[in-house]
């Protein structure tokens, strides 16, 4: 995907996908954030003009959007916004399109940046740190389009903060075009975005480096955040062009982002392509808890557990949701490959098919 020169450019279907997630994952967050803390702050680096060439918001009008629709229904408390973007086209035009929305209410503080996106998020942390104060719960939309201004030591500044979530785009394909570049300045860029020279030596896996990078990022990711997901961009030609990924130290956070993705892809939760014909009606939907149902019988093979602890483990560990859980237990269930105990733990008998938290199971050995 080609860095658009000019100050508006047409959002094309991976941008809807992505902004459907971010969207959906936002009206969760500014609900639950935003009634429980003080005060949330919303962070968008390489933020944009705020709309596209066909009138589509961008991400930070639709970010004001959904909290002033929390703050309508009194849900929400003080919320900081910072854009950066470093094209002063761009500012001036998102100045215009956040001066065309409704007044903020006075528990909005809307900070709008001309600058590079490191710059500011370091002076912004710096200053905290002299301070000795701390981060209000964040969530930063970090969304550059290619390998510059994103170095994973910030990444890990603002996930040091336990309340604060990322929400990352990595131009997979770009940096893997770029690995072999004879600029030092290039390389140095790439291993900065990275947090590590390793990131070089996928240069020698050849096809398969994309799918390296990936894994590296996540890697990195999982050594300051506890749930760790990502969601694959594909582009007309159905090739991998960038992954988001989202880090968060709080399960809910994970959980509801997964949400989201599954809302964007309903058949297995972690891709988009630009190939999918969005007018042709799908005939055939893969069903993902005949996969999960799979996964957990090599899991727990052997053992009797509650439900409660499979749902964690889906939970925390997988890319499923509770409700995959339930449907991949039914068909196990129907299938006589897991036994159920008939009554739930306080005594009550259990009604075939559901699967409440305290009800045991046991999955048979597998030899």
């Amino acid at each position: 995907m080609p860095t658009p020169s000019e100050t508006l450019w047409e959002m094309e279907p991976h941008t809807r996908a992505k902004h459907a997630i971010l969207r959906r994952y936002l009206g969760a967050w500014f609900g639950i954030m935003g009634t429980t803390n003080p005060r949330i702050v919303y962070l968008d680096g390489f933020c944009g003009p705020g709309r596209y060439k066909g009138g589509e918001d961008g991400s930070p009008v639709l970010a004001i959007k959904l909290a002033q629709e929390h703050h309508q229904k009194n849900n929400l408390h003080e919320v900081a916004f910072v854009f950066v973007e470093d094209r002063k086209d761009r500012i001036e035009h998102l100045k215009n399109e956040l001066s065309g929305l409704p007044v903020p209410p006075p528990t909005f503080h809307i900070s709008v940046n001309q600058n590079q996106f490191d710059n500011t998020l370091s002076g912004l942390l710096d200053n905290l740190d002299t301070r000795g104060a701390k981060l209000a719960p964040t969530f930063a939309f970090i969304d550059p389009f290619g390998i510059k201004g994103a170095p994973y030591k910030l990444v890990q500044r603002l996930l040091n903060n336990p309340k604060t979530e990322v929400f990352i785009n990595i131009m997979a394909d770009s940096i893997n075009r770029f690995l072999d570049h004879p600029d030092p300045l290039i390389k140095n860029h790439i291993v900065d975005l990275f947090g590590t020279p390793q990131v070089l030596q996928i240069l020698n896996i050849g096809r398969n480096g994309i799918a390296q990078l990936r894994k590296l990022y996540q890697a990195q990711l999982e050594k300051c955040a506890k749930y760790v997901r990502y969601f694959e961009m594909r582009d007309e030609d159905n090739r991998v062009i960038y992954y988001l990924f989202f880090a968060t130290n709080n399960q809910l956070g994970h959980i509801k982002m997964k949400e989201a993705f599954w809302k964007v892809d309903c058949s297995y939760g972690y891709h988009f392509s630009d190939a999918t014909n969005v007018n042709q009606p799908v005939l055939f939907e893969e069903d993902p808890s005949k996969n999960l149902a799979e996964l957990l019988t090599a899991q727990f093979q052997g053992q009797r557990i509650t439900v409660s602890v499979i749902q964690e483990y889906v939970e925390d560990n997988t890319p499923y949701l509770a409700s995959h859980m339930k449907k991949a237990l039914r068909q196990l269930e129907e299938q006589d490959q897991l036994c159920v105990d008939p009554c739930k733990q306080g005594g009550e008998k259990r009604k075939r098919s559901t699967f409440p938290e305290d009800v045991v199971v046991t999955f048979p050995n597998h030899f």
